[in-house]
């Protein structure tokens, strides 16, 4: 009899989690299969990610590669780079540039904005840079999961994002989006 209560309670519990966890978890698969507009942006935000070895990683060269796409079909014309000092002695944004020149990206095409350390700052510090914009829509380049939070973040920051969602080929997904379930309950216990 005691034993049917607990299987009965820790059904009862499993449900409880599961709910919340299912609605977060449709909130980070938001962006699967949207696409980048089509509209011209003039600025678009490209969100930093890990440097290797002074090198993209495999995730960053996916956001960059969107980028330049964007860039090169004139869908864009500047190009915020948006990361801090990480491990390797150089920014992300730097990183990021260095990655953008290399391939016929013009320096005086992008801003960087190299003093965050997590998303919050990203849009927080490029809205900063983006004062005379004048309420314009940016372009906001992250990964699919990433983007419902990154999106919230930049309303926060009074910058007008449109979603350019990269949809990744090297990362195990739904790693990154359970993670991302964890980051938006926290996003949510922060603002209370």
């Amino acid at each position: 009899m005691l034993a049917n209560k607990w299987m009965i309670g820790g059904v009862i519990t499993l449900i409880v989690l599961l709910i919340p966890f299912c609605t977060l978890w449709n909130l980070v698969s938001r962006y699967d299969h949207a696409e980048p507009s089509a509209e011209h942006h003039r600025i678009a935000i490209v969100l930093g990610a890990a440097l290797w070895d002074q090198q993209p990683s495999p995730a960053l060269k996916e956001r960059l590669n969107l980028a330049l796409r964007l860039y090169k079909e004139k869908r864009v014309d500047y190009l915020l780079l948006s990361g801090g000092l990480g491990v390797g002695g150089i920014t992300e944004a730097e990183g990021m540039k260095r990655y953008l020149v290399a391939r016929g990206v013009h320096a005086d095409h992008l801003i960087l904005e190299d003093r965050s350390n997590n998303t919050k700052e990203n849009l927080k510090y490029a809205a900063e840079l983006l004062k005379q914009s004048n309420g314009e829509k940016i372009a906001l380049i992250t990964h699919d999961y990433h983007m419902y939070r990154a999106l919230n973040y930049a309303r926060q920051a009074g910058v007008r994002a449109t979603p350019a969602p990269v949809h990744s080929q090297v990362l195990f997904t739904p790693y990154h989006k359970a993670r991302e379930c964890l980051a938006l309950i926290k996003q949510k216990l922060l603002r209370m």
